[in-house]
């Protein structure tokens, strides 16, 4: 069994380890069209775990960012 205490930081904890697993899943993917799709259907995801940021100003920026920082800006 592998325990979270084992596993690498998450760079953002508020997404959580699922979203992160997507974040890193984007690397994966060769075909940059489908890899720039996907990564607007995860920033998508991430509005809607976080409906509270609806109202911050810059609200898809801010989140772009997000997926940035998550990506360790590669």
């Amino acid at each position: 069994m592998m325990y979270n205490t084992q596993r690498k930081l998450l760079n953002m904890r508020e997404y959580g380890r699922n979203v992160q697993q997507m974040v890193d899943y984007l690397f994966t993917i060769e075909d940059r069209d489908k890899r720039s799709q996907q990564a607007k259907v995860l920033v998508e995801l991430m509005a809607i775990l976080n409906p509270h940021l609806k109202n911050v100003e810059d609200f898809r920026h801010m989140l772009w960012d997000h997926l940035h920082f998550m990506s360790n800006f590669s």
